[in-house]
């Protein structure tokens, strides 16, 4: 006689699992061996979460009915949950087996061969179901992740875009196209996907939090900010916005609204020293106050996501680097930011100089094209320039191993548009962090950073996981050949001719409420000076309204410069400055040595923080050194002081006209003698099959 399942089958539709499952049990006590009562038991056990019991009745069933797809499916996801992954896999597979048109076991076995490394399998299984059911949005978003994983960019993006025909209500895509496109660096193509899914979901957390993200890149904080409140307001302790829109308010010196995350921050740092997650970039932990090892930790942290997210293809390198003999070492510097950059415009002028001799020398690039000045001085300097810019980064790898690079120089870390993953890939067997980044990444990938005796010394040495290269002068190369356009006059600037001239032309989230207050003081002690910045929007609004609260007559003490396409144009004007303020935690290194260059005089107080010594380094290598202030307090009284005498200010530029022709600091050539001498040591200490050790050039 047949058992009345009527009963618990409602309660159970009812999502009352809880009444349900003891009707279930009575009816199998009347009917052991029944297919339909083992399911709907299983069923109900594993939606109550009782995996091992609902995973027993459906190997029951299976025993039963071997080909009974549903049971099979069922068990391959309770499987999973247990962390039987080959038997769930195998259920899974036999589900498909039985029924080939089953979408949701297919991509129940995608997603688990996508989560135990096999992206390759996977996004064999979503195509296969696309092509019997190409409806399904969830196999094209699912593909586009794949796509993504194997650095298959394009394909990715098509993917998401069909996702969201079939699914415009699919949040998950739209984020995925995001940060596809901050990736791309295409921001404007990003925002505007956001902008269709916010007019159909205009409160989504996720949605608002990678459009802030988007603005973020993009360089437009107060877009970010915006965008990154609305995330906020709608999931409280959203804690990746949280940490985003403090970052953006850094920017915007909307001090009181970073403020408000402090305790965040703390925690977010605490994670990464404990081991775990961070969601603190590693750029806006070196511009936060902490120490070095705190910063060691976050770009650790980051390392490790990155580390995971690459690991399907990292289990397909199996680069070897035992190699012929060669008369000369293959250097190759790596980098996106070979163009009209801050980095460009201090290495550009370093490639020719090298020892085509002992050394052959690459310049990899996967970045724009920009035609500027730089980039074409960079690859006429170069021996090889190789265009990585449409390789994904297993490609760019290969390239690069094929290449023969013996030492491969990481010219940006985590900053911008980086893709350290190509690095991660280990395509060198030497690989050296330098210049644009500042502190250790935390990446066992990564055996030496270039630094000098200032920029590292034995206060925070053991907090950089690399191995250390001290250069004998400044560790940062600057260009001998930058070229100066015509000189304007202060007038044409905005600047008065009677006033000193106090320049502070620096990014926002440099510039911290104490030093702001700090030069508040030193305009009150010098009546006659003026304070050059650069902000415009609310950025200039809020440094006006905190030097107004200061009690400084902003119209008249603040000057803001324009913006110059033309980096000459830029260098020129920074003649007419009286006095160069660094700022604390995040200093000045490629802005003081363009003052430098034209003779203005530099004023900085080092930090115990590899990114606050910039400016110190490049002070003793002038000959400069009256320029370094103790600590802050010394370093206000030497701005007044400055600034109140005029001979002290034209002694500065003199000594400073006078060692630009002898000191090191802009001995291009010298640098590259040195640096050759460090690529010589170690490249001798790998062939010896010795492990990276700490190297002075004394």
């Amino acid at each position: 006689m047949a058992v009345d399942l009527s009963k618990p089958m409602e309660l159970h539709r009812q999502g009352r699992h809880g009444e349900a499952l003891p009707l279930y049990r009575a009816a199998l006590e009347q009917a052991p061996q029944d297919p339909d009562i083992l399911y709907l038991t299983g069923l109900c056990q594993l939606e109550m979460g009782e995996m091992e019991a609902g995973a027993q009745q459906m190997r029951a069933l299976v025993a039963i009915q071997p080909r009974n797809a549903a049971a099979h499916h069922a068990l391959g996801k309770a499987l999973i949950e247990l962390g039987k992954n080959d038997a769930a896999r195998s259920h899974l597979q036999n589900a498909l087996d039985i029924n080939p048109n089953s979408s949701d076991s297919r991509i129940e076995l995608a997603d688990l061969a996508l989560a135990t490394g096999d992206a390759k399998r996977a996004g064999e299984l979503y195509r296969e179901g696309i092509k019997i059911d190409p409806s399904q949005p969830a196999l094209w978003n699912n593909l586009g992740t794949v796509c993504r994983q194997l650095g298959q960019l394009k394909e990715a993006e098509e993917a998401w875009v069909k996702t969201i025909g079939l699914a415009p209500d699919l949040v998950e895509a739209y984020c995925n196209i995001a940060t596809l496109k901050v990736r791309l660096g295409r921001f404007s193509e990003g925002i505007s996907y956001l902008q269709d899914g916010l007019e159909r979901r205009p409160d989504d957390p996720d949605l608002n939090f990678y459009l802030g993200e988007l603005h973020f890149f993009a360089g437009e904080f107060e877009g970010a900010s915006d965008a990154l409140k609305r995330a906020l307001a709608s999931r409280t302790g959203f804690r990746d916005a949280e940490i985003r829109l403090a970052q953006a308010s850094q920017y915007l010196c909307d001090w009181d609204t970073m403020d408000a995350f402090v305790t965040a921050i703390r925690q977010e740092i605490d994670n990464a020293i404990a081991g775990g997650e961070c969601s603190i970039s590693p750029f806006f932990g070196v511009t936060l106050d902490t120490t070095e090892a705190e910063r060691t930790a976050v770009a650790a942290a980051e390392t490790r996501k990155r580390e995971a997210q690459l690991a399907p293809l990292s289990s397909e390198v199996n680069f070897s680097f035992e190699r012929p003999a060669k008369s000369r070492i293959h250097i190759g510097y790596l980098s996106g930011d070979w163009r009209d950059h801050a980095a460009s415009h201090l290495a550009c002028g370093l490639f020719r100089h090298h020892d085509r001799t002992s050394f052959e020398v690459s310049v990899l690039s996967y970045g724009p094209d920009d035609s500027s000045e730089y980039l074409q001085r960079i690859r006429n300097g170069a021996e090889n320039f190789v265009d990585l810019s449409e390789m994904n980064d297993l490609e760019a790898a290969h390239k690069i191993y094929e290449s023969g690079v013996d030492i491969l120089l990481d010219v940006q870390g985590f900053m911008g548009n980086a893709r350290p993953e190509i690095w991660m890939l280990k395509p060198a067997p030497i690989q050296i962090s330098y210049l644009t980044y500042l502190g250790s990444l935390g990446a066992q990938e990564l055996n030496y950073i270039i630094a000098d005796p200032t920029m590292i010394d034995f206060v925070n040495r053991e907090a950089f996981t690399e191995s250390v290269i001290t250069m004998p002068a400044c560790y940062q190369v600057n260009d001998d050949e930058a070229r100066i356009g015509k000189k304007p006059t202060r007038r044409e600037e905005g600047l008065s001719d009677d006033a000193v001239v106090f320049c502070a032309i620096h990014g926002g989230h440099k510039i911290t409420r104490d030093i702001y207050a700090c030069w508040m003081r030193i305009l009150k002690a010098v009546p006659d000076s003026i304070l050059w910045l650069a902000a415009s929007g609310p950025l200039r609004d809020n440094l006006t309204a905190a030097a107004i609260s200061a009690g400084i007559d902003a119209q008249s003490r603040l000057v803001f410069a324009r913006r110059l396409p033309d980096k000459a144009d830029h260098l020129a004007r920074l003649a007419l400055a009286d006095l160069f303020l660094d700022t604390p935690i995040y200093g000045a290194h490629s802005s003081a040595v363009d003052c430098l260059w034209v003779g203005t005089p530099v004023l900085t107080a080092p930090g115990p923080v590899f990114s606050s010594r910039g400016a110190a380094t490049l002070l003793k290598n002038l000959g400069v050194k009256e320029l370094i202030a103790t600590d802050y307090n010394d370093y206000e009284q030497k701005a007044i002081h400055l600034g109140k005498t005029a001979e002290e200010r034209t002694r500065l530029r003199n000594l400073i006209a006078h060692n630009q022709k002898t000191a090191p600091l802009f001995d291009t050539a010298l640098w590259v003698q040195n640096i050759e001498r460090a690529y010589q040591e170690i490249w001798a200490r790998h062939q010896r099959g010795e492990a990276p050790s700490d190297l002075s050039l004394g």
